[in-house]
């Protein structure tokens, strides 16, 4: 219905305006339109797959909406995140509603906008993490994917906030500051 699309339109606006490179915008339309090739949907598209579990927990098979934002390895580092912001709320599972009730937590201003960047590096880093266990032998470091997006959102805000200058070091020892 005319709602549901309402809000896909809402969804896209958002996202489009948001000033990181491109590769990550599309990384993200397509994650909210679940058209990333997680194994689920590789399946769906008839691709034979032989291991159907979430390289992280190994315990749920890998879907969008457990890889991104559900996986009891995932959880905690979006928990923290919102402490950062004092916001208290339950996220969907659906990419396309976690995004929405992720963007719409905040008005508008350089908090918000940071707050979406932060969705972007989060998912882009979950995501590059994934593939480096899949593809790579790599294994799966809650506190070394925490640090590498934030260290993505940081490069981020250095190139779009002419007077943000503040040391990486500083800057990731006082995350509620950078919301505030």
């Amino acid at each position: 219905g005319e709602n549901i699309k309402g809000s896909c339109d809402r969804v896209f606006e958002e996202l489009w305006k948001i000033k990181v490179p491109k590769k990550i915008s599309v990384f993200a339309w397509r994650l909210i339109r679940d058209r990333l090739p997680t194994k689920t949907n590789l399946r769906r598209w008839q691709v034979e797959i032989n291991d159907m579990m979430c390289p992280f927990c190994r315990t749920m098979e890998e879907a969008a909406g457990h890889l991104f934002f559900h996986c009891n390895k995932i959880i905690p580092i979006w928990w923290e995140s919102l402490s950062w912001v004092n916001i208290l709320v339950a996220f969907p599972e659906n990419p396309r509603l976690h995004f929405l009730k992720h963007v719409l937590g905040l008005t508008d201003g350089i908090r918000a906008t940071r707050w979406k960047c932060w969705w972007l590096a989060l998912t882009w880093t979950i995501w590059q993490k994934r593939n480096n266990i899949l593809f790579s032998n790599g294994t799966f470091n809650a506190n070394n994917l925490l640090d590498d997006a934030l260290f993505l959102l940081w490069t981020w805000l250095r190139n779009l906030e002419p007077a943000f200058v503040t040391h990486y070091n500083q800057w990731s020892s006082n995350l509620r500051e950078c919301f505030v």
